[in-house]
């Protein structure tokens, strides 16, 4: 099985608050008469506000509450005899996340031991969340000698954190249940019905769209998979935010949709895109692809592994055909690297392919996957005001084995910008992988470098230089990198991360080329500046180096 992969985390407080004019003269007198503004006060912003977030109404419409729907109001009794209300705390920006000790399984349950790694889970939380506590122990004393005890060391910490603003909210947002998941008389019920006895880690979620959802896996692979440091909490947090923010950016766009597939086993359809004439409206198009996992617990329900994924546009010269077959020719326009055990939705950047879409009419959009069962996939076409849009592409060069061979036979290539072309940019889509066979664990473990020469033009360098770090892809997920998957995916990658889609490089070469005639663009792989010769490691594992690329020269109008 060819597995492709075996923090520091933001804080999200965009306060804003009223500000008074700066001092200055005095103003003339004039003879106008005076205004009553005793009347007059500065509007108080709204806790979403406060936090630059976007508040979102309340949804009535939840009723089972299970995975992945909509969450009714829920009541929850805390250790100190009050109810802690969902809809009370209701501000239209915040999440819930709710944490289940589960002591008779052998789970990674955060570890809240160290007064430091508690002082770094509130510090570094989103503060627009609702951290819950419970424990699945049967008798009620023991599940309040859990609780007691957490509450305890969690306390502590917040008396050592040195920001009353800090430690008013991390008192304020978290909270202590003392009944049993099992009891509670609200949705919480029914999940653990149906779901506790699947032996996997039970905790769960509201999100910023008060949708259910699971929190995955929070052990941290490189310190052991035994441990879960709290912080680890703090990515589903900012997940959340991420999702709330590319909504927004979404929603800002005025895009036309092109649904492709929608919830779907299927993997080739015919798309029709709009007229030649409503196409030269556009200047971006993006892909927008879900990867659904086959029900809940996701460990069990989503495929295992991390694999590569890919979105192609077909020539079809029967529109009539949609079946994947020889006669169809596809050409990669979208990458994504599947999640260990988790869903995913990515957003990426496909434009330059509009110039093969000119004239609008009956396309083949193809996914080859292997990870996930189920997928949805929009076309997103939109006007962004950029001012160019693509007109022609020229494919440059493909990826292959990372080694002493790899530069071999690559020659430059001789280009001609089409008339009228305005910008000329390289795009590329470029992955390493491979690991274990040689000293320096390339490609998927290496910074692999990527020189592009336009002419005698300085050269233009794509390079990964999170490749090996610890917690590379962790830092990633305010870029949409799925959190607390059921593997390493915390690991900086070079040009991936698991449970993302692979972002594609574009460099302008305007400046570059000779828009009237014929130029010259040469490439080579690298590896620390040099031709990359591996030094073999006999670790018995792992695949060899490969670079999967595909490169093109793009001119736009």
């Amino acid at each position: 099985m060819n597995s492709l992969v075996a923090p520091s985390l933001l804080l999200l407080a965009a306060c804003s608050g009223a500000s008074t004019p700066p001092p200055g003269d005095s103003p003339a007198e004039d003879s106008s008469p005076p205004v009553d503004d005793s009347n007059d006060s500065v509007a108080t912003p709204s806790w979403c506000e406060s936090q630059g977030l976007t508040a979102r109404a309340w949804d009535p419409s939840g009723t089972t509450g299970d995975f992945d729907t909509v969450a009714p109001d829920f009541q929850l009794e805390q250790l100190d005899g009050t109810t802690w209300t969902y809809s009370e705390a209701f501000t239209g920006c915040d999440s819930v996340i709710a944490v289940v000790d589960r002591p008779n399984l052998s789970i990674a349950y955060p570890d809240f031991s160290r007064t430091a790694d508690v002082k770094d889970w509130l510090s570094a939380s989103p503060r627009n969340v609702h951290w819950v506590f419970l424990s699945d122990e049967t008798r009620k004393q023991d599940r309040e000698d859990i609780l007691v005890a957490l509450q305890d060391k969690i306390t502590a910490a917040i008396e050592k954190l040195d920001d009353e603003t800090l430690t008013a909210w991390a008192t304020d947002h978290v909270h202590y249940v003392s009944q049993a998941p099992t009891n509670t008389d609200t949705f919480i019920d029914t999940l653990f019905a149906n779901y506790g006895n699947s032996g996997l880690p039970l905790n769960f979620a509201v999100d910023r769209f008060q949708h259910v959802r699971e929190l995955g896996y929070l052990a941290d692979p490189v310190t052991g998979w035994s441990t879960a440091p709290p912080v680890f909490l703090d990515y589903e947090a900012e997940y959340y935010n991420m999702e709330s923010d590319r909504q927004d950016r979404l929603d800002a766009e005025d895009a036309t949709v092109l649904p492709v597939f929608v919830q779907s086993a299927e993997r080739s359809a015919t798309v029709t895109f709009p007229s030649a004439t409503l196409m030269a409206g556009f200047d971006t198009m993006q892909l927008d692809m879900s990867f659904i996992c086959n029900g809940h617990p996701d460990a069990s329900a989503c495929g295992e592994w991390d694999y590569l994924a890919y979105a192609y546009l077909c020539d079809n010269d029967d529109p009539a055909t949609t079946d994947v077959d020889e006669s169809l020719t596809c050409t990669e326009m979208g990458r994504f690297i599947t999640a260990y055990a988790r869903p995913g939705r990515w957003v990426v950047d496909a434009t330059p392919f509009l110039a093969e879409l000119q004239d609008g009419g009956d396309h083949v959009i193809r996914v080859d996957s292997a990870n996930a069962p189920i997928i949805s996939l929009d076309v997103r076409l939109s006007n962004q005001g950029k001012g160019y849009r693509p007109v022609a592409m020229q494919y440059l060069w493909a990826g292959g084995g990372f080694g002493a061979d790899y530069n071999t036979g690559r020659e430059p290539v001789t280009l001609a910008p089409p008339e009228g072309t305005q910008r000329v940019a390289l795009w590329t889509l470029i992955t390493g992988h491979g690991y274990g066979q040689d000293t320096e664990n390339c490609a998927e473990f290496c910074n692999h470098q990527h020189q592009f020469t336009v002419n005698t033009a300085t050269s233009h360098l794509e390079e990964f230089t999170m490749a090996g770090s610890s917690y590379g892809c962790g830092d990633q997920v305010w870029e949409g990198t799925v959190p607390n998957q059921y593997g390493t995916w915390v690991l900086g990658r070079g040009g991936w991360c698991p449970g993302r889609g692979v972002d594609p490089w574009e460099e302008d070469v305007t400046d570059d080329v000779d828009l009237a005639g014929e130029n010259t663009v040469s490439y080579l792989g690298l590896f620390e500046g040099e031709t990359y010769v591996p030094v073999a490691r006999d670790s018995g594992s792992g695949f060899g180096a490969t670079i999967a690329a595909n490169t093109w020269m793009v001119y736009y109008e």
